[in-house]
């Protein structure tokens, strides 16, 4: 069956060049369309060219009949003002489609993200249930570091927390200051191996014990 093919018009064709290929419209119904350069030749995403068994058709005609009729730089169409202001409200145009496609994602992505958040809350609730169960039979276990089928368990002690609420109280304490060029500052080094070795929480100082760590590696992955 013979396939009947439009004669091209190119004076009434819209065919706009770039790097990546052409954009193809004018005397075709329907909005413009992409005809992309590839190492296998013209390739369009157009209807008739998908259900075509060669990949052809009218627009990569087009372009093909355009590139044999004009195929230098300076026999290309010239641009009247009219059609350079054309062109200027096509860019306001796909603007306005991608700000609206912008704010479409991001109405989407706070859904997702409020989503994903709950779900994370969710799935974290009932990891705790286990984490606090397995960190309990660690303790009554005496153990530190448990190698188990499906990964490792640890216990670990944690230093305590050391925050200056009152730096100038410490300053003049005078055990943990170290002096910066014309200033003097408190050397939380020093405070710390203090405390840490005294148990003394100087003024001006909170000492806040920590609880010890737990953690697990399921797989060569850590856990929290």
């Amino acid at each position: 069956m013979e396939t009947m093919q439009r004669t091209i018009d190119l004076e009434s064709l819209l065919i706009l060049e770039s790097d990546e290929g052409f954009l193809v419209g004018g005397s075709f119904e329907g909005d413009t369309v992409e005809v992309k350069r590839s190492e296998a030749g013209l390739t369009c995403q157009c209807f008739i060219a998908k259900v075509s068994p060669d990949g052809e058709c009218e627009h990569t005609r087009a372009v093909l009949e355009y590139l044999a009729h004009v195929p230098g730089e300076e026999d290309r169409p010239k641009l009247s003002q009219a059609d350079a202001d054309y062109y200027l409200s096509k860019l306001a145009e796909f603007d306005a489609i991608q700000a609206g496609n912008e704010a479409s994602m991001l109405q989407q992505k706070e859904r997702i993200d409020l989503w994903f958040e709950s779900e994370s809350a969710k799935i974290q609730r009932r990891k705790d249930y286990y984490i606090l169960a397995l960190d309990n039979w660690m303790h009554l276990s005496g153990y530190s570091t448990k190698q188990l089928v499906n990964g490792i368990l640890k216990v670990r002690a944690q230093q305590p927390e050391i925050s200056i609420f009152d730096e100038n109280v410490v300053l003049k304490d005078g055990r943990f200051t170290r002096t910066i060029p014309e200033k003097q500052a408190v050397d939380k080094s020093v405070l710390r191996k203090h405390v840490l070795a005294t148990g003394e929480e100087p003024e001006g100082v909170r000492v806040t014990t920590r609880p010890h760590k737990f953690s697990y590696t399921i797989n060569g992955k850590e856990g929290a």
